[in-house]
Parts: structure tokens; C-alpha cells; sequence
């Protein structure tokens, strides 16, 4: 029996424990995994040999698509051709160049993605990818030459290689999805053949050190915005992201909540934070400061918020002048998650404080914030950094309140 849209419809993105493969006609069929992922394929015999070839995934390829390759390499075959080689021979013929895939991926996939990710891609993109092979269709480009490309990346930067190639492969497995291209053998690198993937940092920092930061961000000439920012940072243990796109109508002071609305939220959910007494005051300074629909907006321009660039480079500055090796700014959340378990604060308040999306079926189930356990974390939290920043040197661990 012919295979339906109806039937491929039910199918789509479902459990599926049927039949691994459905057939349909004239050596046309479906091969389906327990996820329902719809695989077409082309079964036939080749030299007295069974043989079968990917054609491409369902819905990207189409029911009545997929029928109207048939006969095309039911021709090849019958003339002595392995309908094998007439494709790579057929697509290699209408493939695309790596510029070309680049600027398809983003043309149609752009809209699903964060502004953040779409900028990460278009400079990946432009600094490394869109003149890399220029003119070349994508299936003439030989695994030694993709070496060689990365191999002169890594030398500048083996975690930039490493990140170029990831976003390569994200870019080629869509690709080969919609059959602009056919499977090639970049594919097979992985990111430890020709780089280094970033590293996971692991320095949590003493109270002390938190105070020694605080202080020096106080002897710092730069514009307070940034200052504050990176404060905020610290008390909240929230992104740094979060806090730089966030805006005057996102703090209730009336229920002294601070929301991270879904387009500024990681895990595309909104995140709620009780304000702590320390925040408040921090932002009662930025409002008083600056006339701004911004929290933290761009020192010479108010209708922008502030840039990553600006906390970073303040961040490189005084890093020699706190004395404190290996810090970055991300190290604020691994701190508060770290020093506030220690002193008793549960996993599943600290997870909701960095804005994690919870696991297992809490996940499914419990969509609670915990605000008022979390609001006892904040205010506890506060009280000892500002304690530490006033140089109290008995504030070497966080003991419960």
C-alpha cells in the first residue's frame, strides 16, 4: 500500500514504534526512527547487489517530491548507471558554496534565533566563513583542504577554530536537510581534530575577593553605569546579559520583582527575582542618573543600553589591581550558587537565582519560583558582600543568617 501525507503527517516527531521501514512504490520508501524522523530512500539492485540511497528528510522533502526523483534514477539504472553516483553527480552540479549556505541558513532560520545568536553567527560568518573557498561548491572541498583552513585558525586561536567549525556543521547539516548539498566529509571533524572547545570556568570566589572587586569597581574613573552593572551582576548572580538589556518597566516596585522578560531570557522563559534592598538602591541610582527607558544604558547614547564591551574592558582593567588570577565576570554566578548552598540555601532556589530551568519532572510539573525562599538567599547574600566590601576580613565564608 502507497504511503499518504496523512499517514507521514502522524508520524512527524511522534514516538514511533512501528515498522522501521514503510514502503511505498517503485522501490521508493520511508525509513522511521523511535523519534519520528522520516528518512526517504531509494532501494534497488546494482551489479546483482541490493543497494539503497538517501534522498532526504521528510517534511524537507515532500511526498510528491520524493515520487518524481523515481524515474529519474530508475533512468540512471537502466543505463548502466549506480543511481549512487548520478546523485552526488547531480548535486554536486547544483550545490552550493559555503558563502551561499551561510547566507540561506541565516536568510531562513535568522527569525528563530535570538538577536545575540544571529550576531555571533553573522560575525562568525564574516570574519571567517563567507570568503573561506571563494566560488567553490561545498562538495569539492576535500577533508585535507578543511584541515589545513582550521589548522591556521588554531594557530591564532585553537577555542576560535574549534567554535568556527561548530557553527560550520550547524550551518552544513541544515544544508544537507533541505538537499542544497550532499553529505561531505567536513562533517566528520570534530571540534578536539582541529581546535579546542571553550573552557568551562570553575573559579568561585571568596567573600573577601568579592569585597576586593566591589572596592576597586569604587576607585574605578569609569562612567558609573558600567560600575553598577557589574555590581548588580554580583548581588543578582543573574547574566550579564540580563541585566545590560533590561529596562525600568521590568522592576515592580510594588512586588519588589524583577522580571527577565522571554526575548532576554537564555532559556526563552521569563525569570522572576525578588529586588533585594542592596539591588534597589543601585538601581534608585542608575533611574536618578541617567533619563533612560534603560536600566543601563550606553554612556554617550541613552536610547541604547550599555554594551559587553564596555563591562569587559572595564573588567580588564582593574583584574591587575584586585590581585585575584583567572576572573571573569561569569564567575558571579557560580559564586552565589556555590556560597549560598554552602550556607543550606537548596539546590532548586540557587537553579531559580541564575534563572536555570529545572529538571526531571519539576520541569514538567512545578513552574514555582520559590521568590520568598529566594528573597531570604538575595537579602542574606547582600548583607555579607557589603559586609566583605567594607573590609570586614571575618567574612571568609557565608554562615546561615
Amino acid at each position: 500500500m502507497s504511503l499518504s501525507d496523512t499517514q507521514l503527517r502522524a508520524i512527524f516527531g511522534k514516538p514511533y514504534s512501528g515498522k522501521p521501514e514503510l514502503a511505498d512504490r517503485d522501490g521508493l520508501s520511508v525509513r522511521v526512527t523511535p523519534a519520528g524522523t522520516i528518512i526517504w530512500q531509494y532501494r534497488f539492485r546494482y551489479d546483482g547487489r541490493p543497494a539503497r540511497l538517501t534522498l532526504g528528510r521528510y517534511p524537507d522533502l515532500k511526498l510528491a517530491d520524493a515520487r518524481k526523483l523515481v524515474p529519474e534514477l530508475r533512468n540512471a539504472l537502466a543505463n548502466g548507471i549506480d543511481p549512487r553516483v548520478h546523485w552526488q553527480q547531480r548535486n554536486f552540479q547544483t550545490g552550493a558554496t559555503v558563502r551561499e549556505c551561510c547566507e540561506q541558513f541565516m536568510k531562513v532560520r535568522a527569525a528563530g534565533l535570538k538577536p545575540g545568536t544571529q550576531a555571533t553567527y553573522l560575525s562568525a560568518f564574516n570574519a571567517h566563513l563567507y570568503e573561506a573557498f571563494e566560488n567553490r561548491r561545498v562538495e569539492s572541498i576535500r577533508l585535507g583542504e578543511w584541515i589545513d583552513f582550521f589548522d591556521k585558525k588554531a594557530v591564532i586561536s585553537p577555542v576560535t577554530a574549534g567554535a568556527i567549525l561548530k557553527q560550520l556543521k550547524t550551518v552544513l547539516n541544515w544544508c544537507v536537510r533541505r538537499q542544497m548539498i550532499t553529505s561531505v566529509d567536513v562533517l566528520q571533524l570534530r571540534v578536539t581534530d582541529i581546535g579546542e572547545t571553550s573552557a568551562v570556568g570553575n573559579r568561585v570566589l571568596t567573600l573577601i575577593e568579592c569585597g576586593k572587586i566591589w572596592r576597586e569597581l569604587d576607585k574605578s574613573r569609569a562612567t558609573p553605569t558600567i560600575t553598577n552593572a557589574i555590581k548588580c551582576c554580583q548581588l543578582t548572580g543573574a547574566r550579564i546579559s540580563e541585566l545590560l538589556k533590561s529596562k525600568r518597566t521590568d522592576f515592580d516596585l510594588e512586588s519588589m520583582i524583577w522580571t527577565v522578560p522571554i526575548e532576554n531570557s537564555k532559556t526563552n522563559l521569563p525569570i522572576r527575582r525578588p529586588i533585594s534592598d542592596a539591588l534597589l538602591s543601585i538601581l534608585k541610582v542608575q533611574w536618578r542618573l541617567y533619563s533612560s527607558e534603560w536600566t543601563f544604558p550606553a554612556p554617550n547614547d541613552f536610547t541604547k543600553h550599555l554594551g559587553i564591551q564596555s563591562v569587559n574592558k572595564l573588567v580588564r582593567e582593574i583584574k591587575p589591581r584586585v590581585g585575584i588570577p583567572d576572573w571573569r565576570i561569569h564567575d558571579f554566578r557560580r559564586t552565589v550558587s556555590t556560597r549560598l548552598s554552602e550556607a543550606g540555601v537548596l539546590p532548586h532556589v540557587t537553579e531559580k537565582m541564575l534563572g536555570h530551568v529545572l529538571g526531571g519532572v519539576m520541569a514538567v510539573y512545578n513552574k514555582h519560583d520559590w521568590l520568598e525562599e529566594q528573597s531570604k538567599a538575595y537579602q542574606l547574600w547582600s548583607e555579607k558582600v557589603l559586609l566583605a566590601v567594607d573590609g570586614d576580613s571575618k567574612i571568609a565564608f557565608l554562615h546561615r543568617a
